[in-house]
């Protein structure tokens, strides 16, 4: 599935996504997963159902949110 939720970021898009700080903090902020718009978002602004359902290349750029390496 490309997009749970059209407001929310493009699948194909996710990874550019994770790579820019501000739409990173802006889901965080606001509790909104960036793929689905669910509460209850993790350091890398993803829900728990969206986070489980990465890919390798998805879950790459999102671990670095995860571990603390981008802030």
């Amino acid at each position: 599935m490309r997009r749970f939720n059209s407001r929310a970021v493009d699948r194909a898009d996710l990874i550019k996504s994770l790579q820019k700080p501000e739409i990173v903090r802006r889901a965080r902020i606001a509790d909104q997963c960036l793929l689905c718009l669910c509460g209850g978002v993790n350091a890398a602004g993803l829900c728990e159902g969206c986070s489980a359902n990465l890919n390798l290349e998805e879950w790459q750029a999102a671990r670095e949110w995860i571990e603390g390496v981008r802030w």
